[in-house]
């Protein structure tokens, strides 16, 4: 009789983990130049900004604290395992861009994305697995990314 080895990760934890990266993503500051900076408060929103307040209400956290963005740098160096086109498609479900969005993005049928998708997350997840079987980790990551007293 032998012993199947009990494993963490399965699609739906990578997936959570992906959509809180996503998250904190989001949160990160802009890129710009070195040196340069401006004082006046940020007023005015881009397109996207608007229609993500007017959909899901207005909500402004601020910068990610270190825990946080080094969990986010963890879970985006999983995405450098799969191919260019995958990343991509993963990310941009992640970020919960709709199946119709991806559609047109990508010149392809809803069921072979959602394939290309589960394929992707199956990737991940073997990898995962044979690197670190328990998850114990990012567990650890993920409760120090979600604490509430940094």
């Amino acid at each position: 009789m032998t012993i199947k080895p009990t494993h963490y990760w399965n699609d739906k934890i990578v997936m959570s983990y992906l959509i809180q990266a996503a998250r904190i993503h989001r949160r990160l500051p802009e890129v710009g130049p070195r040196g340069y900076h401006c004082l006046w408060p940020v007023t005015m929103q881009t397109e996207w900004e608007s229609l993500h307040d007017l959909l899901n209400g207005t909500s402004t956290l601020g910068s990610p604290m270190p825990p946080e963005v080094t969990f986010h740098e963890e879970v985006m160096a999983w995405l450098a395992i799969l191919p260019r086109e995958k990343q991509q498609l993963i990310w941009m479900r992640a970020n919960l861009i709709p199946w119709k969005v991806l559609t047109e993005e990508f010149g392809r049928c809803k069921q072979t994305l959602f394939v290309r998708v589960s394929d992707g997350l199956q990737q991940l997840v073997a990898h995962l697995n044979r690197s670190d079987v328990r998850g114990e980790h990012f567990r650890q990551l993920r409760s120090r990314a979600n604490s509430p007293f940094l």
